[in-house]
Parts: C-alpha cells; sequence; structure tokens
C-alpha cells in the first residue's frame, strides 16, 4: 500500500488556504469531543463510529503476536480467535498497524512486510484455491496478474503459455514468487472460518502449512471465531508448529460491587469512561453508573459494546433535544433471547479453547519452579 501523499500543489501557484477540518477529513484519534460537538449529527456519529479504544486483552494479544513474530521460533501458524463481534477487526488492524511499524525501520521499498486477504463467503460450494491465491498475490503487491505467463519451450522457441491456460499450479508458483520478492513475513487469512464449510479439513490444513513454508520468514495467521478451533487443535503435525491467540472478552463476576471491581470489572469500566469522554450528543449517558448493565448486556465483549452503545447515539442524535430516552436505550442493546444465544456460543467456545492457547502451558509440575530459580553461585553480578 503506498502511503506517499500525492502532491496536488504546482510549485508556482499561489497557496490556498487550508479548509476547516470536518468529520471526513480529520484524522479521529486527533480530535476531541469539544472539537466536533458543533458539527451535523450526521459527522458527530461518523465520528464516533469510528472511534476505537484499546485495552487490556487487545494490547495483551498484539503483544502476544509481536512474540510470536520473531524469526527464531518455529511457530508457523498463528490462529487469532475470538468470539462473535468482540472487536477482531479492531485487533486486526491493531496488529497489521504495529507490526508494519516494526519492520519500517528494515523494509526496502519493495517489500510488502504484512497482507492480508478475506476468506470467499459467496455461497460457491467449492473452494477456488485459484482465486486464493490471486487474493493472495495481489495483497502481497502483485500487479498486472492478467499479463503474468507462464514461458515454455516448443520446437526450440521460448513461447509463453495463454492467460486462460495458466491452471492452480502455475498460479500457485506465481504467488510463491511474489512471497519471496516482497519479503511477506506475515500472511493473513480473515474470517477464516468460511474455509470450514468447503470441507476436506485435511487437505485444507495441508494446503494452508505449505503456504508458511513458502519462505523461512513467512508465518501463516488464521483469523476467525471459535469454528477453526479444532483446525489446530486436531492435527498432531500442525499443532507442533502452531499456537492459538485467543482474545478474550471480560467476565462480570457473580456479585460485582461497585467499590472493589474485578481486574476484568475495572478494565471494562475504564472503556466506559474513555467512551463517555467522546460521547457525540450534548447529553452524555452516565454510562459508568451503569457500568454492570452495560457489561452483562455487552457479555464482556468491548466490540459489542461499542456496537450497542453507538445505536444508542445514533438514536439520541435522531432527537432534536439530544436527550437519551428509556425507549432508546431499550432498544440499543441486545434482546434477552439474543443475548442467549450470542453467550452460549461464547462458552461452549472458550470451553473448546481452554488449555489450547499461548501462554497457558500447565506449570503444576512441583519441579518447575527451578526453570525460573537461578543456579545458585550463577547469577550474574
Amino acid at each position: 500500500m503506498n502511503t506517499d501523499p500525492a502532491s496536488t500543489c504546482d510549485n508556482n501557484s499561489t497557496p490556498k488556504p487550508k479548509p476547516t477540518p470536518s468529520a471526513t477529513q480529520a484524522a479521529p484519534e486527533r480530535m476531541t469531543r469539544e472539537d466536533v460537538i458543533t458539527w451535523p449529527a450526521a459527522d458527530r456519529l461518523r465520528w464516533f463510529s469510528s472511534l476505537t479504544y484499546p485495552h487490556p486483552n487487545l494490547l495483551r494479544t498484539v503483544e502476544h503476536l509481536h512474540e510470536l513474530m520473531e524469526p527464531g521460533n518455529d511457530i508457523k501458524v498463528i490462529a487469532l480467535i475470538g468470539p462473535t463481534g468482540i472487536g477482531k477487526t479492531t485487533l486486526i488492524d491493531k496488529c497489521l498497524h504495529s507490526l508494519v511499524q516494526r519492520f519500517a525501520p528494515v523494509r526496502l521499498p519493495h517489500e510488502v512486510p504484512v497482507a492480508m486477504v478475506s476468506a470467499p463467503a459467496n455461497g460457491e460450494r467449492s473452494l477456488s484455491w485459484r482465486t486464493m491465491y490471486r487474493r493472495m498475490q495481489t495483497a502481497c503487491g502483485g500487479v498486472l496478474l492478467d499479463q503474468q505467463r507462464k514461458a515454455e519451450v516448443t520446437n526450440d522457441e521460448l513461447t509463453a503459455v495463454r492467460a486462460d491456460r495458466i491452471g492452480l499450479a502455475q498460479r500457485r508458483e506465481f504467488l510463491e514468487a511474489e512471497v519471496r520478492h516482497r519479503r511477506v513475513r506475515l500472511l493473513g487469512i480473515d474470517e477464516s472460518h468460511h474455509l470450514l464449510r468447503f470441507g476436506a479439513s485435511d487437505a485444507m490444513m495441508d494446503t494452508l502449512k505449505s503456504l508458511a513454508d513458502i519462505q523461512a520468514e513467512t508465518k501463516l495467521m488464521l483469523v476467525g471465531t471459535y469454528q477453526i478451533a479444532p483446525l489446530l487443535t486436531t492435527y498432531g503435525q500442525l499443532a507442533r508448529r502452531s499456537a492459538i491467540l485467543h482474545y478474550k472478552r471480560y467476565h462480570l463476576s457473580a456479585q460485582p460491587k461497585d467499590d472493589s471491581p474485578t481486574e476484568d470489572e475495572a478494565a471494562f469500566r475504564e472503556v466506559l469512561k474513555n467512551v463517555e469522554e467522546d460521547w457525540p450528543c450534548e447529553e452524555v449517558p452516565n454510562l459508568q453508573a451503569a457500568w454492570q448493565f452495560v457489561m452483562r448486556a455487552s457479555l464482556g465483549s468491548v466490540g459489542l459494546m461499542k456496537m450497542q452503545v453507538t445505536q444508542l447515539a445514533a438514536l439520541q442524535l435522531a432527537h432534536k433535544s439530544e436527550r437519551v430516552r428509556k425507549q432508546d436505550v431499550r432498544r440499543a442493546f441486545k434482546p434477552p433471547k439474543m443475548l442467549d444465544q450470542i453467550e452460549a456460543e461464547m462458552v461452549d467456545g472458550e470451553e473448546s479453547l481452554r488449555g489450547a492457547c499461548y501462554g497457558e502451558a500447565d506449570l503444576d509440575d512441583p519441579g518447575v519452579a527451578a526453570l525460573w530459580t537461578p543456579k545458585r553461585g550463577q547469577r550474574r553480578a
């Protein structure tokens, strides 16, 4: 992706005055509520909906991804798994941005350290690997793909194969050459749970694992819901070279207390505090006072919470007075039956990952403490 700003100003022309910032021109992270509160309602809502909020579980997952990206380890496949609606898109953006910054000092102009594609969800019954390889090659910086030709020698003459005769094997060769040329360190597939509906999981995982083996420094990242967990936990050869990063939600205790919150509750309340500070309406709802309701109504998911409070802000902005009304709250948050279904899927998914994630090694062995206890007399001065 080209990040160099294009110049639109003639050197000899008179400088034009800078336009007044608007919701579509200013970067959200540089604006505050005081900056945007006088904007039209639609612009304020657009600004608010674009905001993201770092929190401990998100930052911890990003940190673990950086640890797994170290070239010295043997991990080749990384699965980033979380429940539906938790905010995996925000997490991916944070991860990709931090990885690009990490490789920036040593990146050559032609290199693409991180490439991300989405698995197809177009209703087809079979997966076209040719299409997937083409998407990956484009994400890696490939251009003029339709003009690529595989050369062959016929009657002592070097000729190019017709484009419509380029098969799956040739498309794969083009992708491998692109990955090597661009020095891709991380090749990611978002919405990877869509791959499951094509069946033949063992053959699919062999293909995916082979993508990570294109070159030594390349790793494959699968991003999806709990549905993809069995792909990594039931194949021994893959489990040896893979790691699962669990993007967790926050849990509400059985008897929450305002004056003595748990670590999870305190983290969630801090996010609510930040949301309040950015509220796009004249009247700000007291989210912190209602933190137990909001946390329960969003199942401890920051992504689900943000989606629902954004809907509340939209309903509030629709009123001329911009007042919060009881019926707006009722419409903005999920009803109990839907929450029960979402929570049931979350609980099943969390159980399927118990004891399978990065950082969850079993340390119950009585002798394991010796690993972090230095030998006597061998501590450095």
